[in-house]
Parts: C-alpha cells; structure tokens; sequence
C-alpha cells in the first residue's frame, strides 16, 4: 500500500487525503471549483472525481449533495475517507463508475451542476505518476460533455477546464450536446505568457451570450503569487 499524505484545501480548511503515487490535486482543481455559478441547495455530480478536492469545494460553497464518480477504487476510497473525516459524508461521496456508463447510474436531468477536470492529453509522452488522470487512458473529451449533457437538469450547468488546445473541440462538443457556451476564463502563469488553461461554464438548453471574463494571472514577475490568484485559493 502506497503512504497516504495527509494535506488541507487553502481557503477552505476540508482536510484531504491522497496518495502521491497516484495524483494529487493541483491549482486547476481550485480555480474549477470557485468558478461556476452554485445555485441555492444545488445537486453536483463531479466527473472523474480523482481524491474530491473540486467536490470538496463545492461543499464548502453550500452545495447540498455532492456525489463524485471515478473508475479508479483507490481515488473513490480516499475522497470517502476525506468525506468522513471532514464530517460530511451524508451529503458527499464517491462511488466507483465509469462516466461512459452514466445511463445506468442515474435518470436524465437528475443534477442542477455538473463538473469536471477531464483528463488534458491525448496525445504525446505519458506521464508515470497520474496517467489515467493526465492522458485518455479510460475516457475521452466527448465522454465528459455526454455525460454532463445526459446528467443535467436543463438550465443546469457544466463547468470545466481544459488545455487552450482543445478549446475548440469543447466548444464543438458544447454544441453537440446543447451546452451553450455561457462563461469564459483564461488562465496565465504569468502576464507575459501564454494561457495554460481555460475554464468554461455551459447552460444546457441556453440562449447565446458568453461572458469573457478578464484573464486570471497566476504568478507576478518575482515569482509570488499574484492579488488575483490568493484570493481565489483563499475563497470560501
């Protein structure tokens, strides 16, 4: 058996187990789980849940019932354990499912917001510690947007982060599954380079109108963590 760290979400105190023999959340993760709108009460599912830090948020934002689905037993033993220790196990779990096989998990139109941090790669030199999580090995892209268009309440939403290199296979993807593109935000390292990320959040059955918001700079020239940056890892 793998040694288990033991660490603690900024901002929000949940503390969290995991293994880094097989992945470990990252600041992709928080700025994921700050950035979609959560209505009052809201039912989430996360897909591909890993060991439940966005899931860990949203419960912390108010989110009412949080259910996490992974294909890996490992990830979905540590985000119950987590659950459990926090003291929010009856309204925050984890169960061991392939998002592919959504269908047999739940009726259509069974949440109000649906998240997830698909795997980014499809391509190129796998990773030896995350595979599953980092590259395509169990699911791909389209399988995440079927699952959450399946999912969805209609006006329910779909929050996710990806790689600038899929930005427009997710917005072919959004369409196909009538997930309209709604909220937009591109995420530097710094203010003179590239995007690294981008976050999306979609309105099943929407009407046009997507909101671009202003960039999310990460780190300032002297390598510190910028205003903008704390403050959405120190959000509640």
């Amino acid at each position: 058996m793998n040694k288990i760290r033991e660490d603690y979400l900024p901002g929000c105190g949940y503390k969290i187990y995991q293994d880094p023999a097989e992945f470990t959340f990252t600041t992709d993760s928080v700025f994921l789980a700050h950035f979609p709108h959560l209505a009052n009460k809201a039912k989430v599912l996360e897909l591909g849940c890993g060991t439940g830090a966005v899931s860990f948020y949203l419960a912390a934002r108010g989110a009412a019932e949080v259910t996490g689905l992974d294909v890996n037993p490992r990830m979905v033993e540590l985000f119950n354990r987590s659950a459990e220790a926090n003291g929010i196990e009856s309204r925050v779990r984890a169960l061991e499912w392939d998002i592919k096989e959504i269908k047999s998990f739940c009726p259509t139109e069974s949440f109000d917001l649906v998240v997830a941090n698909p795997p980014y790669r499809n391509s190129g030199r796998e990773r030896a510690i995350g595979t599953s999580a980092c590259h395509e090995k169990t699911a791909v892209l389209e399988d995440f947007f079927a699952a959450a268009g399946y999912a969805l309440h209609s006006r329910g939403r779909f929050a996710l982060v990806q790689l600038p290199e899929r930005f427009m296979e997710s917005m072919e993807l959004a369409i196909k599954y009538n997930l309209q593109p709604k909220k937009l935000q591109w995420v530097h390292a710094s203010v003179d380079k590239p995007a690294w990320i981008f976050l999306l959040e979609m309105v099943k059955n929407g009407s046009y109108g997507l909101e671009v918001l202003p960039p999310l700079i990460m780190y300032n020239e002297d390598g510190s963590l910028t205003e903008q940056a704390k403050k959405q890892m120190e959000k509640e």
